[in-house]
């Protein structure tokens, strides 16, 4: 008893104190997952020349810039640290790490969900030998969408209404000698993350199939 009194208001607190921002952030981290529903959803095109409109292709390059907004909830471990100080003598365990738990899963799921509709837009067009090749070039875009949204504060929408000075900014970044370094540790973490999101996502598909299949043979009337 004495451990669900210490829990319960720890676990608030967190929640309080970190409420904004996160939700602001898995807003973000939602955004693509509503643009691949939007432009991934369409039937194949009937001239592979030239498949879709000005406005489609404008909605792949919204896509693109704002994917990384996904992944890029994994850099927000900056501030556990923060939120453990101020726990301070409460359990961390059942209280900050299940937030930050939830608040990163969330963003990996958007991120393979907008990857999938991709991957499914690919097979439906007869490029399905493509997929491998696209995912690990997004996951490299990200990886270097996430480092200049991390490490200069550069945002999704930034390209579009201030290109001259996103250019330098982007310019100055990927100058700096440590950025190939952590642009490659930002690709691991993405790839790792798309990959266990991925394999937890389907197989929760597979059990909650295989588990609707038994609740209906169970009710189903015997013949």
């Amino acid at each position: 008893m004495d451990v669900l009194e210490r829990v319960g208001p720890n676990l608030l607190d967190v929640v309080r104190r970190d409420f904004w921002w996160m939700a602001w952030n898995t807003v973000l981290a939602w955004i693509p997952v509503g643009l691949a529903l939007l432009i991934f959803r369409m039937r194949p095109a009937a001239d592979r020349r030239f498949p879709r409109s000005p406005l489609w292709w404008a909605g792949l390059v919204l896509f693109v810039l704002f994917l990384p907004n996904a992944p890029y909830v994994v850099t927000d471990l900056v501030h556990l640290r923060y939120d453990i100080e101020f726990v301070g003598e409460g359990p961390v365990v059942t209280t900050v790490l299940p937030v930050y738990a939830a608040f990163i899963g969330s963003g990996f799921l958007a991120y393979y969900l907008a990857l999938d509709q991709l991957g499914r837009y690919l097979d439906r067009n007869g490029l399905g030998t493509w997929r491998v090749p696209v995912t690990v070039t997004l996951h490299f875009l990200c990886a270097v969408g996430v480092f200049l949204g991390r490490w200069t504060r550069l945002n999704s929408w930034e390209p579009m209404v201030q290109p001259a000075d996103t250019f330098e900014r982007v310019l100055l970044a990927l100058t700096w000698s440590w950025a190939p370094i952590l642009i490659a540790a930002v690709f691991v973490a993405t790839a790792a993350g798309h990959f266990v999101s991925k394999a937890v996502a389907e197989a929760a598909v597979v059990s909650t199939g295989r588990g609707a299949r038994w609740l209906r043979s169970a009710v189903a009337p015997s013949t």
